[in-house]
């Protein structure tokens, strides 16, 4: 395997809770929304690769769009699944990015986050695993799949020697194309 590319799901069409100050059970109803949500198609600049094999994940919005942007038949994964959004039991109400922020610093201390992210990185290894071992003429693999997994994904990648961009928040529907030189004697 020479290619891989990455590709976050189209944009959710079930925008970020606006309405003022939300408690924690209304950031998990609007997370089950969004989970279930439409995607706005637009299309994908996939670089001119013939891509040779396409995984999804599981999530309905990345199979639509692994649908919208690769023909051939598609493989369905559960190992490509998001990481869940932190949950945080309490009775206050705040911003929905005041939400957002205390998800992203309660992580690192959060025995059931880090969990799920020892999990995602285990999904990982599976993965790529399982594409080196049918690498045969699927040289060049699309995954479509979701921010937080992408940025798993490449550091898994960078540790198996292939070259790409970097990215903090990936954007939807845009191509994040790695490498692996071959090694010549």
């Amino acid at each position: 395997m020479k290619q891989i590319g990455l590709v976050r799901h189209h944009r959710v069409t079930e925008g970020y809770p606006t309405k003022g100050w939300i408690s924690a059970a209304d950031i998990e109803a609007w997370i089950e929304r969004y989970d279930v949500s439409t995607i706005d198609v637009q299309p994908v600049e996939l670089g001119n690769i013939d891509w040779t094999l396409c995984y999804a994940s599981s999530m309905p919005r990345a199979v639509q769009t692994a649908k919208s942007v690769y023909s051939e038949d598609i493989i369905v994964t559960d190992l490509l699944r998001e990481v869940p959004f932190p949950t945080i039991r309490s009775r206050i109400r705040l911003p929905f990015l005041a939400w957002a922020l205390i998800g992203r610093l309660v992580a690192p201390f959060s025995k059931r986050i880090q969990a799920e992210i020892k999990d995602a990185n285990q999904r990982i290894t599976v993965l790529l695993n399982q594409l080196t071992f049918e690498q045969g003429e699927h040289d060049r693999v699309l995954l479509v799949g979701h921010g937080g997994m992408m940025i798993l994904m490449r550091t898994a990648l960078k540790k198996r020697g292939y070259v790409g961009p970097r990215f903090g928040h990936p954007r939807n529907g845009m191509l994040y194309l790695f490498e692996k030189r071959e090694v010549r004697s």
